[in-house]
């Protein structure tokens, strides 16, 4: 007893497949019942209709059959003795009228005989006698209670009802099995995702689904789980790097300050003013890094005040790298300027101006000496685009994904002489999110690195 319980319990879960397959069995169920309503409607309907064109071929038998012993008694009287005992045995009763109207023959049905009539249940019907093509008389036929079936009338109705329930049985074992392998093969995907997405949470970063399904739905949230615990993967990598990151950018200028306060401190150096300065500049770069923090912070937040104004973005471009030239020069490197004229945006000024140093920043520092450099501005379509590219040494292509994210650095042994706080990318990409841009870096490792902007272009309201 127990057992059966616990079985009934089961079968009643308040999960996903239960539920899928009371569906189905609930829909097929209701289905089977109208099924079978309907059938047995139908087929009541067209019993009667078969009972009566039976009856009216009883009645016009009767009718016949007086019409031929008549034609071989001549005589009414005669007619209706032989006849009479066959009527009243089935059931039926006549009245014949010849063409005066006047009654020949009269038999009470065995009904009327017994006193058992019900007048509620009394079939009538008048037809003609017709003996050699012409009516001799008329006949009134009287039938008391339900019409009469035979014995095939019975058995048509008995196997009938036994095949319908036979076939109801069978149809609703195979509903069961049909939705209990429905709900299995339905839910079996989404069961398989709340497994990868419970060890997610539990901090499984590596399990994935492996079985993919085939319909579109759920091969869509599969990909997304799969996504989601690559994403969370890569999170918890970027979330350790960060960390690890910001300690050293903070350990750096920190040591720095601490070792040459200490020397200061023991009389092993002078305060001197160069000294002075030294410790002003690792100063600088700490406060440097904490406001690059804050300002990614509050873009990323939506709390950055941006003051969007129409302005040349041709212009700004032009002199920025007419300030910025020397830096190129220093290194020898070739710039290469290409830059439409009449390019109007409506955007912050100086958040923009941020996005063009920094690209032409980048493009500087992880470029050689002697190398190549080529700015670009133009229009495309609604958008300004600005692209900066420079043959440099590249960016892994497994790091591409990534280069956006704080802190982040590729090869990070090789990119430490190239100082900067790793947040330049991050904050340029959130200037331009800001501005309803986009970013998009396409990059080879030692071959070179191109970054291309597009910014909706200043559209006139009339």
């Amino acid at each position: 007893m127990v057992q059966v319980i616990n079985l009934v319990k089961k079968m009643l879960r308040n999960n996903i497949r239960t539920k899928t397959a009371i569906s189905f069995i609930s829909i097929a169920l209701l289905s089977i019942v109208v099924f079978s309503i309907t059938v047995n409607i139908l087929i009541i309907n067209n019993f009667g209709i078969y009972l009566k064109q039976s009856s009216d071929n009883e009645f016009n038998n009767i009718a016949s059959s007086i019409a031929e012993v008549y034609r071989e008694t001549g005589d009414w009287n005669e007619t209706g003795n032989r006849i009479a005992h066959n009527l009243m045995m089935s059931g039926y009763g006549i009245k014949v009228r010849d063409l005066k109207g006047n009654t020949v023959i009269k038999i009470s049905s065995m009904f009327t005989m017994m006193g058992i009539e019900n007048s509620g249940k009394t079939t009538t019907k008048t037809l003609p006698i017709m003996v050699n093509g012409r009516k001799a008389a008329y006949v009134d036929i009287t039938y008391s209670g339900t019409m009469p079936m035979n014995k095939l009338d019975y058995k048509f109705l008995y196997d009938m009802n036994k095949y319908i329930a036979i076939i109801t049985i069978v149809t609703i074992i195979i509903v069961l099995i049909i939705s209990i392998y429905i709900s299995k093969y339905l839910t079996k995907p989404i069961l398989n995702i709340a497994h990868v997405a419970s060890k997610l949470e539990n901090g499984n970063y590596d399990v994935r689904v492996k079985e993919i399904p085939r319909e579109e739905e759920l091969l869509t949230l599969t990909a997304a789980i799969n996504h989601l615990g690559a994403s969370l993967k890569n999170q918890g990598m970027l979330r350790a790097q960060m960390t690890q990151n910001i300690a050293h950018e903070l350990r750096t200028p920190l040591s720095t300050l601490k070792s040459h306060l200490e020397a200061i401190i023991d009389g092993v150096w002078e305060p001197s003013k160069e000294r002075m300065v030294s410790l002003y500049e690792e100063v600088v770069r700490l406060s440097n890094l904490i406001n690059d923090i804050e300002l990614l912070n509050k873009i990323e937040i939506d709390n950055l005040k941006i003051n969007k104004v129409r302005f040349n973005l041709s212009d700004l471009v032009k002199s920025l790298l007419i300030n910025y030239e020397s830096i190129f020069i220093n290194k020898n490197q070739y710039l290469e300027k290409n830059i439409e004229d009449g390019i109007s945006i409506f955007a912050d000024k100086d958040k923009i101006s941020e996005v063009v140093i920094n690209l032409l920043a980048n493009a500087n520092k992880y470029t050689g000496e002697g190398g190549n450099i080529k700015v670009k501005l133009y229009k495309e379509g609604k958008y300004a685009v600005l692209s900066v590219s420079d043959d440099g040494i590249g960016i892994p292509k497994e790091d591409l994904p990534f280069i956006y994210e704080r802190f982040y650095r590729s090869e990070k042994s090789r990119n430490r002489e190239y100082g900067g706080s790793g947040l330049g990318l991050s904050i340029t990409k959130a200037i331009i999110k800001a501005h309803n841009g986009t970013i998009n870096a396409e990059s080879i490792l030692n071959e070179g690195t191109k970054f291309t902007v597009k910014l909706p272009l200043y559209q006139q309201t009339s």
